[in-house]
């Protein structure tokens, strides 16, 4: 579309299109060597965290755990129906049923080691080995559920752990011959080392992605029989709901509370100075405008002040960068103006929902601000990355140490947040240093 300039003539006025504007052609991805080192180290940065060896760590020992409870579980078992025809063997049932639930708890627990908290489906409470006992035992549908996952696991489990390590297993072969799954062959024949290092190379950083997706999957398995069926969950999620909505409203009343004091000793009184020097600047304006003028430009300066304050407590209600440039520039907005060095270190393309982003981005500007007032640290960090369908916050610095959440309302406010999105908070900060927070949330609310 042509854009039509009118030019005055002194003798007539005439019209001319101008010529179309010059479009360039983007310019091509360029890989330079900076490109190069990001892209890598994006791929490789799973090897170096621990989230991929503890679920290789989980899927290793629960093919172990697998075969020893199920055979301890299965000579129990033979020797208490092999002693009922004597008598003896109904006395055992119980302490069997114990057992089955000790190996429960056992795979419970592990399930801890990749994120995956198993709640404990509620069983009858059993009081001694006699009769009664026996019975409540024995009509327990959640205690039969654990024996069947005894039995299960002892064929799923080296399944999960084949599927788990298979990356680990081809680059085994492939660089040294050697096979980790042993009961799994795979028979690799890479054609020389040198002509496999671009499939190892890919299959190295693939491991820890595809172990914890499967460790993930093997803890599914176990709460599906180890953990509270629907409408126990229904109650538990009520009951943590309640006490979130709690945590919530008092964080707000308390986030509420701070901005009035803010407000009131900061910007209001600026504003009644303000309001005082522009009196006397009037009041001087006809016999002394020297002296209006100076009193004049103090109020500016105050007015400066105020919207800088103003802007900072907006900030911390909504922040405008944040929607606008993503979680990366809003975080690097916050530290850009910090009295010490706060590196920030966003994981690039993360794709996070609008509530997830604004949680990463209130719990990183209220840690800043934790760390600025009460931390005397000469340095800190914020990193943010992706953590298969979670997204982690790590804050770090090395000041005085000794933050508690029970004390103050800023780490209260943090772990209310938290809490809100289903989310978990942990700090670590011993007296004299160094404080770590540590936050994971559900990537997409």
């Amino acid at each position: 579309m042509s854009e039509t300039v009118f030019v005055t003539d002194p003798q007539t006025l005439t019209s001319s299109p101008a010529p179309p504007a010059e479009t360039s052609a983007p310019a091509p991805f360029e890989w330079d060597r900076e490109t190069v080192v990001a892209l890598a180290r994006q791929w490789y940065e799973p090897l170096a965290q621990p989230e991929g060896w503890l679920a290789v760590a989980y899927l290793l020992v629960g093919v172990m755990t697998s075969a020893v409870f199920f055979v301890a579980a299965l000579a129990l078992a033979t020797i208490v129906f092999g002693l009922t025809f004597a008598g003896i063997g109904l006395l055992l049932v119980v302490p069997w049923f114990a057992a089955i639930s000790a190996f429960a708890r056992a795979e419970r627990a592990m399930a801890g080691w990749v994120g995956v908290e198993i709640a404990e489906r509620p069983t009858t409470v059993v009081h001694g080995v006699w009769i009664g006992a026996l019975r409540r035992a024995w009509s327990d549908a959640a205690r039969w559920r654990q024996v069947a996952f005894v039995a299960a696991n002892v064929l799923v489990g080296p399944v999960f752990y084949a599927i788990g390590v298979l990356p680990y297993a081809v680059v085994a072969q492939l660089a040294f011959g050697a096979n980790v799954v042993p009961f799994w062959n795979l028979h690799i024949s890479g054609g020389g080392l040198l002509l496999s290092l671009p499939l190892i190379a890919l299959l190295l950083a693939a491991g820890p992605r595809v172990a914890i997706w499967v460790a993930h999957r093997k803890a599914a398995f176990a709460s599906w029989f180890l953990g509270p069926d629907r409408l126990a969950e229904a109650e538990q999620r009520v009951s943590a709901l309640t006490g979130q909505r709690e945590e919530i409203l008092d964080a707000v009343a308390r986030e509420r509370r701070r901005i009035e004091r803010n407000l009131h000793d900061g910007v209001q009184q600026q504003l009644v100075a303000i309001g005082l020097d522009l009196a006397m600047a009037a009041s001087h304006l006809d016999r002394d405008p020297e002296r209006a003028r100076v009193l004049v430009l103090q109020a500016r300066d105050k007015v400066q002040g105020s919207i800088g304050e103003l802007r900072q407590l907006g900030r911390g209600l909504h922040p405008a960068i944040l929607e606008d440039r993503g979680v990366d520039a809003a975080l690097s907005a916050i530290v850009a103006g910090a009295p010490i060095p706060i590196s920030v270190r966003v994981e690039p393309d993360l794709d996070l929902d609008t509530d997830v982003a604004e949680t990463v981005y209130f719990i990183a500007n209220e840690a800043i601000a934790n760390i600025l007032k009460h931390a005397h640290a000469r340095v800190a960090s914020v990193h943010v990355i992706g953590l298969g369908d979670r997204v982690r916050v790590t804050i770090h610095d090395d000041g005085s140490g000794g933050a508690d959440v029970s004390e103050g309302t800023g780490l209260a406010g943090m772990r209310a947040r938290v809490h809100g999105v289903d989310g978990t908070l942990t700090i670590t900060s011993p007296r004299g240093g160094p404080t770590t927070i540590t936050a994971e949330i559900p990537r997409h609310g």
